[in-house]
């Protein structure tokens, strides 16, 4: 009996089958959010593209969105079935013994970490851009077209916030009358009334809108695309300023098999699009390949008040320029703590509760000694996708930041008439929004790709994930990579014209 997945993908055979000559416009790497929005603005155009994916097919939706939502006892299978463990560590232990200890998270599945995130979406604010080659104004337009897309709801969206009662507002007026200012949390959550035909499509997923989009082909064709799911890219051939060629092999196969096209893009989320151009000797195009790597600083909180609130609320306090981080507060709970299983958790509040989870995440410095080092690693990722360590320390900024967001959490319960009783400072790599790797520049001299992902050195190859940002704000990259992607895929538009 066949599965749902052979419904939606296709082999890797009939690809290599496509022949020499008549292979894709595109390949693409990944299908989170930046491989499955490039795909789609491309195909829309005519091109026809490959999206390649290491894991499988394992949900059509965002688990929030599913009958699994609330199930503790099974949601964790389903991370099971596609988490594998990393590697982040500091330079000293490293460099000093060589251990590379498992202690973060990967997931290889069509999809990606789309099925699983938590859904807040903010834009990065005008300042944040002060690293980029691009001003928030040139990239205000990208914004708005993602919004659109992912269906956000909330303060600044045409769609209205997903928590606006009474109880809400009244919780974010008494952060605004301490001075503290707060709104409605962004959310790619669908709020438009269902009716006259219109169902909410629930939490934003890339797999969700692949499905969709009604362009998945079972061949290469012009106009399509055909998503290949338990394919490992081992790495991209080059010579001569052009990529030649792209090495893979299916999770269970024995040999590899050579594809060709147009254009090839990675996006496989900054660290895997990162190792891919290591693992495919880039960095003797550019000595930044791999380098200024970062993540958030993240911080979580557990607030108690001293009487239920009787209604769910999730507010957001955003950064200002003098303090780049921004705090998430979702309840009220009966349990006390945060699972990474559950994401969503701010779906199951419980107005008997008295407590509220409040998650800090801090602009995290991109430093030029933070890199992806390949190794012979421990990492359990399909095929060679976990060799590789992240080596990452925090700066005297990063310090400074952490040391603030811990003063500001007593604070804000202090606003709330509550009390903080308990708070932890996660390290690096635990908030995963990764950045960096590959970035980008306004010079070919400064950087490894130009202000549309492409890279300097090779005319068709790009990336179209959060590995080409030269840093970050405090929000959740879901949106600006979601945004990002749809300029990438403007700029391999205009080079196949």
């Amino acid at each position: 009996m066949k599965s749902l997945s052979s419904i939606v993908t296709t082999d890797l055979a009939s690809v290599v089958g496509a022949g020499a000559g008549s292979g894709p416009d595109v390949l693409i790497v990944g299908s989170g959010t930046a491989g499955v929005t490039s795909a789609i603005e491309l195909a829309r155009n005519g091109l026809s593209v490959v999206i390649l994916e290491a894991g499988p097919f394992v949900l059509p939706m965002h688990v929030g969105s599913s009958p699994f939502r609330s199930r503790d006892d099974l949601t964790p299978q389903i991370h099971d079935l596609v988490r594998h463990r990393t590697s982040w560590v500091e330079r000293v232990p490293f460099e000093t013994t060589g251990e590379a200890p498992l202690n973060n998270d990967s997931w290889s599945v069509v999809g990606g970490r789309t099925l699983f995130w938590g859904g807040c979406t903010p834009r990065f604010t005008e300042w944040d851009f002060d690293d980029w080659p691009l001003t928030l104004e040139e990239f205000a337009p990208y914004y708005d077209r993602a919004e659109n897309l992912m269906h956000v709801s909330g303060p600044r969206a045409k769609r209205p916030p997903f928590f606006r009662g009474e109880g809400q507002q009244e919780f974010l007026d008494r952060l605004n009358t301490a001075g503290i200012g707060a709104e409605h949390a962004s959310l790619a959550v669908d709020t438009q009334e269902v009716q006259n035909g219109h169902m909410s499509r629930s939490f934003d997923c890339a797999a969700s809108r692949l499905i969709r989009s009604g362009l998945l082909t079972r061949a290469v064709t012009p106009g399509g695309i055909a998503l290949v799911e338990n394919t490992v890219v081992e790495r991209v051939e080059h010579a001569g300023g052009q990529v030649t060629g792209l090495v893979a092999r299916g999770v269970d196969a024995s040999e590899p098999v050579r594809l060709t096209a147009r254009h090839y893009t990675f996006a496989c989320g900054a660290i895997q699009s990162t190792r891919l151009a290591l693992a495919s000797g880039l960095k003797d195009l550019h000595p930044d390949v791999g380098t200024h790597v970062a993540d958030h600083q993240f911080v979580q909180g557990l607030l108690k008040l001293r009487e239920p609130l009787k209604e769910p609320i999730y507010a957001f306090i955003p950064p200002t320029k003098e303090r780049p981080y921004h705090i998430q507060i979702q309840g009220p709970f009966t349990e006390t703590w945060y699972t990474p299983y559950h994401a969503t958790v701010w779906l199951d509040c419980d107005v008997k509760g008295t407590y509220l989870l409040a998650y800090c995440f801090g602009v995290g410095e991109s430093s030029a000694s933070n890199e992806v080092r390949i190794t012979d690693g421990p990492g359990t990722a399909p095929g060679e996708m976990g060799g590789y360590t992240v080596v990452a320390d925090r700066s005297a900024h990063d310090h400074r930041i952490l040391d603030e967001m811990k003063d500001f959490l007593p604070e804000v319960a202090e606003a709330l008439g509550a009390e903080l009783v308990r708070s932890k400072v996660n390290p690096l790599g635990a908030a995963l929004h990764e950045i960096g790797g590959l970035r980008m520049s306004a010079q070919e001299s400064d950087g490894v790709t130009d202000t549309y992902g492409r890279f300097w050195k090779l005319g068709n190859l790009s990336v179209a994930d959060s590995a080409a940002w030269p840093s970050q704000g405090s929000a959740n990259s879901y949106l600006t990579i979601t945004a990002w992607s749809l300029r990438h895929a403007e700029g391999v538009l205009a080079r196949l014209a």
